[in-house]
């Protein structure tokens, strides 16, 4: 904790200051690319963020990564600092989603008594059966790319979701009898006392354990990841990052935001080609 506050402070005192001369861009539409480095790194009230002041913001992080003050991160601080920030936005989209819960339970139970019945349940699986046989063309690709959200929960409004969630025997296909059968299965697993109707509490426990699943599944995979892009960044292999090593990837990052290569990302921006290095702050 003392460590993200002191980052947010050394941010919010750099970058205060920063709001760009150019003020009559603010109307203009900012890019993807642009917005997301900007939701990271822009202090409240500001709508650029200059090359100094990344730097600025780099060289904090890097100190407070620098646990044991050796003056270089090791792979675990590199970890470490990294699992931090991600349970932030894990914890932030599982509360999310758990506020979205209430608004699902309603929408099944149609005829407002507090309970999804079985028929209810049946009647949302013939709608969700209905979109996925409109969605076959759509880009399975697309869609995934457009999900900012950190847990990667699968939905059944997307066709990549609908192959997660159903398509039990992996073969690129959801069809009906494999649809039935895993809306049946969840259903009698979700209806804790057998009473045959869910309550909100069974609802709500049921989509808190896949969740959780989720989040283990996800957190793993983000250690992985991280301990990849420690060793990518580790260019001399000595297990100790220098901030040289580690700025790289920020002056990556950086680049691609600042598409138009003024030494400032803003509004001015327009969205890098495709291929360049993500604004994602992973790194």
């Amino acid at each position: 904790m003392k460590t993200t506050l002191l980052t947010a402070a050394l941010l919010a005192a750099v970058l205060a200051p920063a709001a760009h001369a150019q003020a009559g861009d603010k109307a203009a539409t900012v890019s993807p690319t642009a917005a997301a480095f900007l939701s990271q790194f822009a202090a409240e009230g500001t709508d650029s963020v200059s090359w100094a002041q990344f730097e600025a913001f780099r060289k904090q992080r890097y100190a407070d990564t620098d646990r044991n003050h050796d003056g270089a991160v090791d792979e675990q601080e590199y970890v470490d600092e990294y699992l931090q920030r991600f349970d932030v936005r894990l914890a932030t989209a599982r509360a999310g989603h758990l506020r979205q819960t209430d608004t699902r339970f309603k929408a099944l139970d149609r005829d407002k008594n507090g309970a999804i019945s079985r028929a209810e349940y049946d009647a949302a699986g013939e709608r969700t059966w209905a979109g996925y046989e409109k969605s076959q063309d759509a880009t399975r690709e697309s869609a995934a790319a457009t999900s900012r959200d950190p847990l990667k929960i699968p939905t059944s409004h997307t066709a990549n979701g609908m192959l997660e969630l159903y398509d039990t025997n992996k073969d690129g296909v959801v069809d009906r009898a494999e649809f039935d059968a895993v809306r049946a299965a969840t259903f009698s697993a979700t209806d804790a006392d057998g009473n045959g109707a869910l309550s909100l509490a069974e609802y709500t426990t049921e989509f808190e354990g896949r969740l959780d699943q989720q989040r283990t599944r996800v957190r793993a995979d983000a250690e992985r990841q991280a301990r990849v892009r420690f060793a990518a960044l580790d260019t001399d292999k000595d297990k100790r990052m220098t901030f040289a090593e580690y700025q790289a990837s920020g002056k990556r990052m950086f680049t691609r935001a600042d598409s138009n290569g003024d030494g400032v990302v803003d509004a001015r921006d327009p969205e890098p080609v495709a291929g360049a290095h993500s604004a994602n702050g992973n790194r």
